[in-house]
């Protein structure tokens, strides 16, 4: 083995746990809380789930979440607290929107520096869990983007989490402590997203339970399993007691909408909604922990491999969390790809922990397969060269694109941290090459959502459509025309107000209203006496502002 691999086995046994954290936690918030506002909602989820958030910010409605005026009881509310809390303190902007998101995706990534902990990793192998994870296209996607979705994930991690920790305590009394974070976990799990947040973790630890002491240890151990359904059990009483103050609210009808509709119909096909075949999810797992995935099938083989050979009880754990939730997903009848966001913890764990044991010198390659030196040279070139190239691109992005100066400061960076990292290289620095590169990793993400995205903000949001038609409201009313939800909730997320629906039938409008419409439905309003001011198009639908002349 080579003196730059000894001396970076040297380094990262030398550096404390505590400043692995520090540097996780820097990382971690870098990479999602840095230039979170830069750009404007878009797509279906986040308009809609901003536009409830606002309504409850606005109206003061807490039980019941509504969608311009109409209850809107697809998921429980818990996101949609969080949302207009953070618009409470910071107003209706893209930050406060996307706030929760990135809060949770950072406190879920350092979760997983604890649990790896936890599970034996050394200090470099939990650092490697939060950057690997917080880097993970789709997890770092829902980091930074006005979603549910990413509530489930964390609070599921943050269940799993809790649950090993009850069961290593012993007769520790921060067992008990760890037992209820377990318990209030599944409920924030369960409130954020129905029965799927308690589902997944409860089936993954049932069946790593039922392994571990029938295989592993061949002895019954009572208290986990005390811990498994009495926390689950627990986990409905938050739920419970919103479901009692809707049903006070609102009635029945509303109640079966949530319990049986929304969560048993979706799984059983009575009430499914995106119906997907049964491979459906084959692919997914593998597209969305993207640049990482080229990692995941030797982890699978190593942690089974420790199973095996071993009995190793922390690959067993770490494998359920991911093999069990996924065929359980696959047999459900609707299917989106959101809903194995709680899936890629696990695999980030496997991923972190072969790598760990690889780096550290504790797992042995046979001398023939040992290219560790090799491989890890080439992939610092090839990042050292990503840097410097991606840095210029971004930069070429923000010039055409007409952006601001402060398009450029995340690109700027890059270049210092490629130059960084290639002295590190050249001189043998290795300290300074892993600190150029990790810094380098986390500006470019930054500058994908501060310098790319931001480009298609004219064509993907509906922000310039809907100031425009505050301008020209000037007081006065804007109607909708059969809008769906992404448009119900972009008006009032933009506007502030709900938007009455037109009716040609009953509707009757004052000289000046507005009408905002799909120009599919543009000749029928002339006929009625609107005039076309303003088109405009949102990805692939366009719509068109009418103005009342009479």
């Amino acid at each position: 083995m080579t003196t730059a691999v000894n001396k970076f086995r040297e380094l990262i046994t030398a550096i404390s746990s505590r400043r692995y954290f520090i540097l996780a936690a820097l990382f971690a918030f870098t990479v999602f809380f840095i230039g979170l506002g830069s750009r404007h909602l878009r797509g279906g989820d986040e308009p809609r789930v901003a536009g409830i958030a606002a309504e409850i910010f606005l109206d003061g409605n807490w039980v019941e979440p509504r969608l311009n005026d109409k209850p809107f009881l697809e998921k429980p509310p818990l996101y949609f607290w969080a949302d207009a809390l953070s618009m409470q303190l910071f107003g209706r902007n893209n930050f406060a929107a996307k706030l929760p998101s990135a809060a949770a995706a950072f406190f879920g990534a350092l979760s997983l520096f604890a649990l790896a902990r936890g599970l034996g990793m050394s200090g470099f192998g939990a650092l490697l869990s939060v950057v690997l994870l917080s880097t993970a296209a789709q997890y770092w996607n829902y980091g930074r983007k006005c979603m549910v979705d990413i509530f489930l994930a964390v609070f599921i991690a943050f269940a799993m989490w809790a649950f090993w920790e009850a069961c290593r305590s012993g007769k520790n009394k921060n067992a008990f402590l760890w037992f209820l974070f377990f318990a209030l976990s599944l409920g924030g799990a369960l409130f954020s997203k129905g029965l799927i947040g308690v589902a997944i973790p409860c089936s993954a630890l049932f069946f790593y339970l039922a392994v571990n002491n029938f295989y592993i240890e061949k002895k019954l151990h009572l208290k986990p399993w005390l811990f498994l359904f009495a926390g689950a059990a627990l986990s409905f009483i938050p739920i419970a007691l919103w479901i009692w103050a809707l049903y006070e609210k609102s009635g029945y009808e509303a109640v079966r909408t949530v319990v049986w509709t929304k969560n048993f119909g979706r799984f059983t096909g009575s009430h499914a909604e995106h119906v997907e075949p049964f491979w459906y999810y084959l692919p997914k797992l593998f597209e969305q922990l993207q640049p990482w995935t080229i990692f995941l099938p030797f982890a699978l083989w190593f942690g089974i491999r420790k199973v095996i050979r071993e009995k190793d009880a922390k690959s067993l754990f770490m494998l359920c969390w991911l093999v069990i939730p996924y065929l359980l997903l696959m047999v459900s009848a609707g299917k989106r790809q959101v809903y194995v966001s709680p899936l890629y913890a696990a695999e980030i764990l496997l991923i972190a922990d072969m790598l760990d044991q690889i780096f550290s010198g504790k797992f042995k390659l046979p001398e023939k397969w040992d290219y560790v030196n090799l491989l890890s040279k080439i992939a610092g070139i090839l990042l050292c060269a990503g840097l410097f190239c991606g840095a210029l691109a971004f930069v070429i992005i923000a010039a055409v694109g007409g952006m601001n100066w402060s398009a450029y400061i995340a690109p700027g960076f890059m270049l210092f941290c490629g130059a960084l990292t290639l002295n590190g290289m050249l001189k043998e620095k290795i300290s300074r090459t892993a600190l150029g590169l990790l810094a380098g990793l986390a500006l470019t993400y930054i500058s994908v959502d501060t310098s790319v995205r931001p480009i298609k903000n004219a064509r993907k949001s509906y922000h310039d459509m809907f100031k425009y038609c505050e301008e020209q409201m000037r007081g006065g009313t804007l109607y909708l025309y059969r809008p769906i939800e992404r448009e119900s909730g972009a008006a009032l997320f933009y506007l502030g107000v709900n938007c009455p629906l037109y009716d040609f039938q009953n509707t009757k409008v004052a000289s000046g209203a507005l009408v905002l419409i799909n120009r599919d439905f543009s000749d029928r309003f002339i006929k009625v006496g609107f005039t076309p001011i303003k088109e405009f198009k949102v990805d692939s639908r366009k719509y068109q502002v009418m103005k009342y002349e009479h």
